[in-house]
């Protein structure tokens, strides 16, 4: 009984051993092509199922609004837990069993709604889905933050760009063919998650930092970018993006609604106008990291501008103004979820625990957006007036685009001063530091001239900058009689009568170009 534990621990160290053994193995550049292409594999499967044409293919009606909701909600409810759960001890083997699990039974249901099973499939489906994508997405996360430098950007990147092209692809197929691809996708990732050292048997805890048995100890490679601790919280600097990303998934819930109900268009155009104008957000997200930008805020204000363009003049394309509205707003909230997602590996990135818990919150955070959005573009549409629903959220979006444009001015501007004033401190202290040198140079030749010596040249040098005996005496801890000894002696020494005539001594002495 007491060789069992023994036996166990050896078990595990073999585990860990051999999985280090191929991960030095691996190399930087396989295990970044191995991250990338696992997180679209993983990224392409919930975009089929978030945005859900395959839908209207079933042999018996379901409704959108009712199968988004049901997904979405099982998804923020399975990223809270592991929000709330992940930092006590949980098992990463625990989380990917049970988010496997939960995509392959979706993929089975989805399997029988096909073939004309119960209408309750495709939204059980959803709810499962939902599950999976909260519990298994935040451990991709987990995977990039160890990756060096900010080679997760790229990632990001390269992986949304190569899943909305593969989600384009897999949507045209039948509900059969999407259930096969889909299973297909979700091998790989899981694969790939494993091959890459997520799942080891050790357990994550609150103390745990990024290094534990991540890539970076495993194959002694430093780990770099955590970020600077310079007491602002990395749930502030995440506050307005996730605000800008909550509000504009309010935005497009609405409009997709909207566009969805127009009479000369069809979900499969609305949601194919989406996601092209996401490849183009992905492609100027990737140059944007290729050219070493790090300032994000440029990335939001750019979208900002997209959607403003777009709720300003596109209304002089009556037919497709719904489409393209969506379709920008899209764009807008892309590159709102890609800022998100990169601040929040970029911010939690030095733990583990840390990176997983906001990683879940992070991604799960924008589609109560889209659903209340949806929501209440179903209310206010009455007796099928999509018109006013439209203008309402079009009135909406301007007041909102102007008060983030205010906002984000008046963030510039304070920055701005605030470099400013670092600067002028930078150049006081720097004129503070070259005039102590030039007395100091100054002293030592008056000290020289006239012969003082070691103690009175350090006495020189506090009375030419105007201190008191009390300051004195605590610096060179001195008593005050022998201060005021010292000072008699260096008085009569450079034959002068008070500190000012020192101090103008001294300055006639400072060396002159």
């Amino acid at each position: 009984e007491r060789a069992l534990p023994l036996r166990r621990a050896g078990r595990a160290r073999a585990t860990s051993d051999g999985r280090a053994f191929m991960l030095r193995r691996m190399g930087a550049g396989a295990r970044f092509a191995v991250t990338v292409a696992g997180f679209a594999c993983l990224y392409t499967v919930a975009v089929v199922f978030f945005y859900y044409d395959w839908l209207f293919d079933l042999p018996f009606e379901a409704s959108p609004l009712i199968y988004g909701l049901v997904l979405n909600a099982s998804l923020c409810a399975a990223a809270l837990t592991l929000f709330s759960r992940f930092g006590r001890r949980a098992s990463p083997r625990l989380v990917f069993g049970v988010g496997a699990v939960a995509y392959a039974c979706a993929c089975a249901l989805l399997l029988g709604a096909a073939h004309g099973g119960n209408p309750l499939f495709p939204y059980c489906a959803g709810v499962l889905a939902g599950i999976g994508a909260g519990l298994l997405m935040p451990l991709w996360f987990e995977r990039m933050g160890v990756l060096a430098k900010n080679r997760f950007a790229y990632v990001l990147g390269i992986g949304s760009l190569a899943s909305a092209l593969a989600a384009l692809t897999i949507e045209k197929l039948p509900p059969i063919g999407v259930v096969c691809a889909s299973a297909g996708l979700l091998a790989c990732s899981f694969g790939m998650l494993a091959a890459l050292g997520a799942l080891g048997d050790e357990r994550y805890s609150d103390k745990e930092e990024l290094g534990g048995d991540s890539i970076g100890a495993l194959t002694g490679e430093p780990s770099e970018g955590t970020s600077p601790d310079d007491g602002v919280s990395p749930w502030s600097r995440l506050a307005a993006p996730l605000l800008y990303v909550f509000l504009l998934s309010v935005i497009y819930g609405v409009l997709d609604v909207v566009a969805m109900a127009s009479p000369s268009l069809t979900m499969a155009d609305s949601g194919s106008a989406s996601q092209i104008g996401g490849l183009a957000i992905d492609v100027a997200f990737l140059i944007y990291v290729r050219l070493d930008g790090k300032r994000y805020a440029v990335l939001l204000n750019a979208a900002l501008g997209i959607i403003a363009t777009g709720l300003v003049f596109l209304p002089f394309l009556p037919d497709a103004y719904s489409t393209v509205l969506v379709a920008l707003t899209h764009m807008g909230w892309e590159m709102a979820l890609l800022v998100s997602y990169a601040l929040a590996i970029e911010m939690f990135r030095g733990s583990r625990t840390k990176l997983v818990a906001a990683a879940a919150v992070v991604f799960a955070f924008p589609r109560p957006g889209v659903m209340a959005g949806s929501v209440v573009a179903s209310l206010i549409a009455v007796d099928n007036q999509y018109a006013f629903a439209q203008m309402v959220i079009v009135a909406f979006a301007l007041l909102y685009l102007i008060m983030m444009g205010v906002w984000l001015l008046r963030t510039r501007e304070k920055r701005a001063a605030e470099r400013a004033i670092r600067k002028r401190d930078e150049l006081i202290k720097r004129y503070a530091e070259a005039r102590d040198d030039l007395y100091a140079l100054a002293c030592d030749d008056l000290s020289a001239e006239y012969g003082l010596t070691a103690r009175e040249t350090e006495l020189l040098k506090l009375l030419a900058q105007g201190r008191d005996a009390a300051f004195v005496e605590s610096r060179l801890y001195l008593s005050r009689n022998t201060v005021k000894s010292y000072t008699k002696s260096v008085y009569a020494k450079l034959g002068v009568h008070s500190k000012q005539e020192l101090i103008d001594l001294v300055k006639a002495s400072l060396p002159v170009e």
